[in-house]
């Protein structure tokens, strides 16, 4: 059986949490899980710059507990482009200065927590993958390209929330990375599409995908090498679930390695070199 690694995951602290979680991917072969933070409602906080605050800390403690079940940890956290356009929605569009200030508050704090160990990268920040007000996908990009500041002076991972435009995607992200001066190796497509996957591989990013058989065998049968495998589980009550749980990746890449999928030597790359490259993380299996 092959070790299994989740690259984008959640936890909440309204859900099974980050102890159960870790203990229940750790059971199925898990080794690593990269945790990304929630928008502050999902752990039932207002949507204020202090409930912003308050979700980071929660999440660091999260990723905590997680590492306590013997997991490989790395703790992520950012201010979502949906948050931040339903921010954009609240205030109003006569008030997108007092969103931005607010944001760039929230990341104040979010550099001073990287700066201090307790997280190893950003994420998600990006734009919305929906029709939205275009104050919302300005503001958004105005967030990024803040954050990948960040990265570059903390040499931090970033985690992208994008849509699915391939190409078009890909290329207006590398645009901005260059802009910034950003390695593109600290940088990744977050639950990208093929389509997504095999451009931003052409211009030298990594990307993560859905850990689900098709998924999987797409990638795979289309040579992607720079690639890593996601549930991006949200650990909501109200939606359990979704999109996958962390201990189905390994049902799903054994139906893959069963398939004789061509490339399934790829997996091992995807699942464990990558995530050491990526992440800068030794496996220890």
């Amino acid at each position: 059986m092959l070790p299994v690694s989740d690259s984008h995951a959640h936890v909440s602290t309204r859900g099974l949490g980050g102890s159960l979680v870790g203990r229940r991917f750790r059971e199925v072969g898990g080794w690593f899980v990269a945790l990304v933070s929630l928008p502050p409602t999902h752990y039932g906080l207002d949507a204020g710059l202090d409930g912003i605050v308050r979700s980071f800390e929660i999440h660091v403690s999260e990723c905590s507990k997680t590492r306590a079940e013997g997991l490989e940890v790395v703790c992520m956290a950012g201010v979502h482009p949906a948050f931040i356009d339903e921010m954009i929605r609240t205030a109003g569009v006569h008030r997108v200065d007092k969103v931005v200030s607010m944001v760039s508050e929230a990341l104040k704090r979010l550099k001073s927590l990287r700066v201090e160990g307790f997280l190893d990268g950003f994420g998600e920040f990006g734009r919305p993958h929906y029709k939205t007000l275009p104050e919302s996908m300005a503001v958004n990009e105005v967030v990024l390209r803040e954050v990948l500041e960040m990265s570059k002076d903390t040499d931090s991972v970033v985690h992208l929330h994008t849509e699915q435009g391939g190409i078009a995607t890909v290329s207006s992200i590398d645009a901005l990375v260059r802009l910034v001066g950003v390695p593109k190796e600290r940088v990744i497509f977050h639950h990208a599409s093929t389509a997504v996957v095999r451009a931003a591989e052409e211009l030298g990013y990594y990307s993560t995908v859905l850990g689900r058989r098709d998924s999987l065998r797409n990638v795979l049968l289309a040579g992607a090498s720079r690639v890593l495998v996601e549930s991006d589980f949200i650990d909501d009550p109200r939606r359990p679930g979704v999109a996958m749980y962390p201990w189905e990746l390994a049902r799903e890449i054994d139906l893959v390695v069963g398939e004789g999928v061509k490339n399934a030597e790829l997996l091992q790359r995807y699942l464990v070199s990558n995530v050491e490259t990526v992440y800068r993380i030794a496996f220890n299996g």
